[in-house]
């Protein structure tokens, strides 16, 4: 976060430190002393190992086994692509960052970061670097395992040469310890990773890159700058509070890189302490219940991808991952295919920034949660985990998993029964005729604000409701848009208001210290009363202390109701009280896909094609307010959504406020005509 936005560089520590553990004090201060100690003395730079022996290693990637298993055309076409300087980004977006590319340079904003020791660059200072997330994410390298591919499928040097060219003018530019893509750990893993699948696809180390001295001596270039990656990573790894995705990814760099490079011995002690902790890991950082802690769903898509290709490496190099390992990974695909509606929209909860491990399908607009499943459905050979299995399925055909059959599967529970309760990462669904062309599902978020101290991908959506008509979103969550945007527009897409659920005094429910940050965090209180009927109604009622820090001390609860039986009817009653009035708001966000024509003062109805649906709200006679719909508002944002990184487009709100001290409003959905089965 930039220090300027929140008051100052020592009102951002102050805040930090507050999220601290006395432990993580200590460590914090004894690793900052350490380092300045190390560069006054001229110690902390690192020196790559000599290479002990050039030998192959585990193969966790590989060409597809049948020609008809993917189109070669997409990966011979995004190739050429990338020989013209033309890269594709997160989702969708491209980007003209040149051949060979400026790696440096922010392909969003043009702004070339300098070639300073990475510890003195300040990566939120827009005018230094641009937006930091970008120049990352072109450095993750995911684009050089499309020119591997297409080389694997074509034998055509072209795409050989053009990556020749890539690596030669990144480790070129990029010397160990200069520069932006020197800042984070995490993105040394992200490298390690791709760089595997591109090792593996060109042929190892007697790949046709490396012939001759002058490709020889690239080859030890490359490898020392492994060497480098892989021990860099050991000095910064993400501790105690920031012990997020960004731990399990950079345990995962670590193994997956001594299991394809096998030639130091120094590889092979670290992939042993590094294996022990990923084991605990998906302990901590997954539920039983298969939810990540972190509380952001599309999060929960690049961290499996991390755990899945140390489960793939592991099997390859004939040593598999226990069986608790699997059967957490196993869970979070079952989390993901309960939330994922009969036409593949799945709630956008939390932070989501589009970003992927390793990339192995070169198409533009790639479904982070369909590949999940497809991924998952292939390890664990579970079918029904595919409503679209219409789907290319890319990912699969180029990770083996002909060694699956090797692993005792039916000691891990096959049973593939949905599942409605996650009471452990805070989630309740509901709905009726599930898979089926009528669908209705919804989702009720009764869990914590995120994980660990900060929080840092969670946001400020206590009791938020979200639902889907026939597969389509109906009422949604806005999503992320960006980072390092303004920071206004940040606050908004993880506040309260744009979430839907109940606003006090203007407020977000959680207290924000930056931009990944949360001081003080709403609490969903116990007991979480949670009734189900065998025709498939379901009711519950919870309640959050977010706004007892307020001198109002007010209270929010929320009851939602779902009858089946009755128009599919969906009742959602807030309950607000506090000790003098304040001013009190109700968000509902709605799906740009959906019409809203009013009726009155107090209903409206919600068209899509042959669907709809009737919104009706009645409040006490107690509160004196007024019912309002709002689009794309900007100053403040309001009524606004992003369905991919980068991006954001108007949707409509529906908005209750009034000023009260307490007030009970009834929000009633009804649903009049969704497909039959």
């Amino acid at each position: 976060m930039s220090s300027q936005e929140t008051g100052g560089r020592l009102a951002w520590f102050w805040n930090r430190l507050r999220c601290m553990t006395p432990s993580e004090v200590l460590h914090r201060a004894i690793y900052a002393g350490r380092s300045k100690g190390e560069r006054m003395l001229g110690l902390g730079n690192l020196r790559a190992e000599p290479t002990e022996a050039l030998r192959a290693g585990a193969c966790w990637v590989r060409p597809p086994l049948a020609e008809a298993a993917v189109e070669a055309s997409d990966y011979i076409s995004e190739a050429q692509a990338i020989a013209h300087g033309s890269v594709r980004l997160f989702a969708s977006h491209r980007f003209d960052v040149g051949s060979p590319p400026q790696w440096h340079r922010c392909p969003l904003t043009g702004v070339q970061a300098p070639a300073l020791p990475a510890h003195s660059i300040s990566i939120t200072n827009r005018a230094l670097v641009g937006d930091i997330k970008y120049i990352w994410e072109l450095n993750r390298h995911l684009h050089w395992v499309v020119l591997a591919q297409a080389w694997a499928l074509s034998s055509n040097a072209a795409h050989l040469r053009t990556l020749e060219e890539q690596l030669r003018s990144w480790l070129d530019q990029c010397p160990y310890g200069l520069g932006p893509n020197w800042t984070s750990s995490l993105e040394y893993a992200l490298r390690l990773l791709n760089w595997s699948a591109v090792w593996q696809l060109i042929g190892g180390p007697e790949s046709p890159l490396f012939e001759g001295a002058e490709g020889q001596a690239l080859r030890q270039r490359w490898l020392d700058s492994i060497n480098l990656h892989v021990h860099a990573i050991t000095k910064h790894f993400s501790r105690h509070s920031s012990a997020n995705n960004h731990l399990v990814g950079e345990l995962a760099g670590i193994f997956v890189a001594a299991q394809t490079w096998p030639l130091w011995a120094s590889f092979e002690a670290l992939a042993k302490r590094v294996r022990r902790e990923l084991e605990r890991e998906v302990l901590l950082q997954v539920a039983p219940d298969g939810v990540l802690r972190e509380q952001a769903f599309e999060y929960a898509t690049f961290t499996f991808d991390f755990f899945l290709a140390v489960e793939r490496a592991a099997a390859a190099a004939g040593q598999p991952m226990s069986l608790a390992y699997l059967a957490r990974l196993k869970s979070m695909c079952e989390f993901i295919a309960a939330v994922t509606t009969v036409k593949g929209a799945v709630p956008q909860v939390g932070d989501a920034d589009g970003a992927e491990a390793f990339r192995l399908d070169p198409r533009p607009g790639r479904d982070c949660f369909a590949a999940m499943q497809q991924k998952g459905a292939a390890l664990f050979g579970q079918t029904a985990w595919l409503p679209l299995e219409a789907l290319r399925r890319d990912d699969v055909a180029w990770l083996d998993f002909e060694n699956v059959a090797a692993r005792p599967k039916n000691q891990i529970d096959s049973a593939s029964t949905r599942k409605m309760d996650f009471a452990e990462g805070g989630y309740f669904l509901f709905g009726s005729d599930l898979g089926g062309p009528s669908e209705i599902l919804g989702l009720v978020d009764a869990g914590p604000l995120g994980y660990l101290g900060i929080a840092a991908h969670g946001h400020a959506d206590a009791l938020q409701v979200w639902l889907a008509v026939a597969g389509v979103p109906v009422l949604i969550d806005p999503g992320t848009y960006s980072y390092w945007a303004d920071k206004e527009w940040r606050d908004y897409f993880r506040g309260t208001s744009a979430h839907n659920t109940v606003r006090v005094a203007g407020l977000d429910q959680s207290v924000s210290g930056g931009r990944f940050m949360w001081t003080r965090k709403a609490q969903i209180g116990n007991p979480r009363t949670v009734t189900r009927t065998p025709d498939g109604g379901f009711h519950i009622c919870a309640s959050h202390d977010g706004y007892m820090r307020l001198a109002s001390r007010f209270t929010h609860s929320r009851e939602v109701k779902f009858v089946p039986a009755q128009d599919n009817a969906l009742a959602v009653i807030d309950e607000v009280a506090g000790a003098r009035p304040e001013t009190i708001e109700l968000f509902w966000h709605l799906s740009p896909d959906w019409v809203i024509k009013p009726q009155s003062a107090t209903s409206m109805m919600l068209t899509h094609g042959s669907l709809d649906l009737c919104l009706q709200m009645s409040v006490s006679a107690s509160a004196t307010g007024q019912l309002e719909v709002i689009e794309g508002q900007v100053s403040p944002p309001l009524a606004w959504c992003s369905s991919e990184y980068g991006e954001k487009k108007l949707c409509t709100v529906v908005r209750w406020a009034g000023w009260a001290e307490q007030v009970r409003i009834e929000t009633q959905f009804s649903i009049f005509s969704a497909p039959k089965s």
